[in-house]
């Protein structure tokens, strides 16, 4: 096979500062071919910058070009953009969520398994070469007893100011700092009025705003969280508890894996501080290890691990920097791989799904 003639669906935020550089570092594997987005000034402009000429303002219109692959970059549900794709004979990688419900995520890998195609969803983390050395690492640990798993969340524009990125005019956004309810209540209410609501209500299984807010905010962010977990520590056994609070924008979790093994999970939405926190912590009986991953929005920024051993009578912690090879990058070459050999990814749709039955359990816990 030639370069991989490749359309993308949204070239927001992510896509103009990771998916569409790398894309084009990878120009021996991939032809940039085609652009969606519902923004004209980012579609013009993208276009420009990567010398693209088909641009589009629908996604069935780029789908009707003559392309061997499709990445789907837009935020929100890409079920049904993912099975026209796939009806089409097109290999797809689509950002997370693949879907908002279950429901959704079954006709997504009955369209895939008809179509014989790739199809990788977004989940970077387990392309990231320090994520990758921290598991070698807690393979190793000895009775692995507890594993704490913290997500602090800041406002996403903060990691992007230093980017040029494209967008129509109110970019960036002023973002003026509000508190308590003032801060959540409008948050939750953005959510609530997207046409997406009905989704919400079927993945969740509530009508509570507050519920729906936190189910949103599980499977479009702390999904790689509990993916994370899985890659580490498989499939757990159970949610043993959950509780969301701030209408939904600060939850957490006790999860029970094999081996007598718990992990409790916290994510919380702290919108001014510059300061993205995401740590997985595992604590067994002969050592400790802590992966620490950067914001996603930095590029080649390295994820952390440190390890506690002891030496004797002597403590002895190393930090470890992996690589600074970009998991984005890797995502797309372990795409690019799996179209040419017919290989499964790592992140496939079926990955997906044991992600999203946990979310799905979470939010029952929630009421």
């Amino acid at each position: 096979m030639e370069r991989i003639r490749t359309g993308v669906i949204g070239v927001g935020a992510i896509a103009q500062i990771m998916h569409l550089p790398y894309l084009r570092e990878l120009g021996g594997r991939f032809e940039l071919a085609a652009l969606c987005d519902v923004d004209p000034v980012a579609l013009e402009e993208v276009g420009r910058q990567y010398g693209v000429t088909r641009l589009f303002a629908s996604a069935d219109e780029l789908l009707a070009q003559p392309l061997d692959a499709v990445l789907i970059l837009t935020s929100g549900d890409h079920a049904s953009v993912a099975i026209a794709a796939l009806e089409r004979g097109l290999h797809v990688l689509a950002e997370k969520p693949l879907a908002y419900t279950l429901r959704e995520t079954d006709e997504v890998l009955a369209a895939a398994e008809r179509a014989g195609t790739t199809l990788l969803v977004g989940m970077m983390k387990q392309y990231d070469p320090g994520y990758q050395r921290g598991l070698d690492l807690v393979r190793g640990l000895r009775d692995l007893r507890y594993v704490d798993a913290t997500t602090l969340q800041p406002e996403n524009t903060l990691y992007m100011f230093h980017h040029p990125i494209a967008r129509e005019a109110g970019w960036p956004p002023d973002v003026a700092e509000t508190y308590g309810e003032a801060m959540f209540l409008p948050i939750q209410q953005a959510i609530l009025a997207s046409d997406e609501r009905s989704l919400l209500r079927e993945g969740s299984g509530s009508d509570d705003p507050a519920i729906q807010t936190a189910y949103l905010l599980l499977i479009s962010s702390a999904i790689h969280d509990v993916n994370a977990l899985r890659g580490a520590l498989g499939q757990p056994e159970s949610v043993v508890s959950a509780h969301a609070w701030a209408g939904g924008t600060s939850f957490t979790a006790t999860l029970a894996y094999a081996n007598e093994v718990r992990a409790t999970y916290v994510w919380t939405l702290l919108p001014y501080v510059k300061h993205y926190v995401e740590t997985f912590a595992f604590y067994a009986s002969d050592g400790r290890v802590l992966i620490r991953f950067p914001s996603p929005y930095l590029r080649n920024e390295p994820t952390l691990v440190d390890i506690e051993r002891m030496n004797g009578d002597e403590l002895h912690v190393t930090r470890l920097t992996a690589s600074y090879e970009e998991a984005f990058k890797r995502e797309l070459i372990e795409f690019d791989e799996c179209i040419r050999t017919g290989r499964t990814p790592r992140t496939d749709g079926a990955g997906f799904r044991q992600d999203l039955e946990v979310l799905t359990e979470i939010a029952v816990k929630f009421a």
